[in-house]
């Protein structure tokens, strides 16, 4: 189960963050295109993506597609935080500059910090099973 908890805790970040976006930290919206919009669509693709991926990854057993998903997980992470650099609004007080990127920069940090966090810790368990396995032979 501990391998899956990093799936469980990135799919509820994605999927609150695709709600967030689409709802209460909604970007700004005017009578023209605002470019925060793309920003906007490229982060619920992003989040969708993350979420997808995480789901597949509680049903796979295999260590290096886990470990392919992790890798695009964290990657989703990154872009999510550079979002904004896909387009935003020019003034500061605007919706998508006050809400919507500091919770989508939020949400990338969370799911690089659980993805890592948990990589890095199911990979240092399973170096020392495999380490006392080889000491019992």
């Amino acid at each position: 189960m501990k391998g899956k908890l990093s799936s469980v805790f990135n799919i509820v970040i994605a999927v609150f963050l695709l709600i967030a976006v689409n709802s209460f930290c909604k970007p700004c919206h005017g009578m023209m295109e605002m470019p925060c919009e793309r920003s906007k669509m490229i982060a619920c693709i992003v989040s969708a993506v993350i979420t997808a991926l995480n789901i597949a990854n509680l049903f796979i057993k295999n260590k290096s597609v886990r470990a392919g998903i992790s890798a695009l997980s964290v990657s989703g992470g990154v872009l999510l935080i550079l979002t904004p650099k896909f387009g935003k609004c020019q003034i500061a007080s605007m919706a998508c500059n006050m809400k919507t990127f500091p919770v989508l920069k939020l949400g990338g940090i969370l799911i690089i910090t659980f993805t890592v966090v948990f990589t890095i810790y199911l990979f240092i368990q399973d170096h020392l099973r495999n380490k006392s396995h080889a000491h019992t032979k």
